[in-house]
């Protein structure tokens, strides 16, 4: 019977399998921390698809935000608001079947939970003349659906407002307070 003869791993074979090892730590950590903890980009659009198509006598919306803002899961309710963009002014029938963006901004890696608008003033175009209303509070909170977005290091996270008034309440609201239908999606 034959004896089996073993060789015995040179201390340099050693060495380039530790290194090998730790190099592949390097990398992977590097890439786990590059995805968890690197700065995002949220993006925000909007669309207006109306419930019901409007009043042919409307013939514009016009949106002023002061700003919008999207909110970290987990934070407090006061605190945890990054600002995406400050003053924006928007047509709702430019936005009828394609979407606009109104602002991106890089954030820390994260799930964010909610949009919030703080709207000065809704300007709307009725048989030639502009009627000026306004949004109770001032400010539309919006819960992102699915879940909320979830933005990762250097990726682009789009998050879509879709955002529309009712034609009966523009046509008659002496008070001229609009209460719009909100939702937000990641698209």
């Amino acid at each position: 019977m034959a004896q089996e003869t073993h060789q015995p791993t040179s201390k340099r074979g050693k060495k380039k399998i530790v290194l090998a090892i730790v190099l592949v730590l390097v990398v992977v950590g590097g890439v786990v921390g590059f995805l968890f903890y690197a700065p995002s980009n949220v993006q925000i659009s909007i669309r207006d698809p109306p419930q019901q198509p409007y009043d042919p006598s409307i013939t514009g919306i016009f949106v002023t935000f002061t700003s919008i803002d999207v909110h970290s899961a987990n934070a407090g309710s006061d605190s945890g608001w990054h600002t995406i963009t400050t003053g924006a002014t928007v047509n709702l029938f430019t936005v009828l079947n394609a979407s606009k963006v109104l602002g991106k901004a890089s954030l820390p890696a994260g799930k964010y939970t909610e949009l919030r608008f703080n709207v000065s003033k809704v300007i709307v175009i009725i048989s030639g003349g502009n009627v000026t209303y306004t949004i109770p509070s001032g400010s539309l909170k919006i819960p992102i659906t699915g879940a909320g977005a979830q933005a990762y290091g250097a990726l682009t996270v789009n998050v879509e407002l879709d955002l529309s008034f009712k034609t009966s309440e523009i046509l008659s609201n002496p008070t001229l307070t609009l209460n719009p239908v909100a939702t937000a999606k990641v698209t």
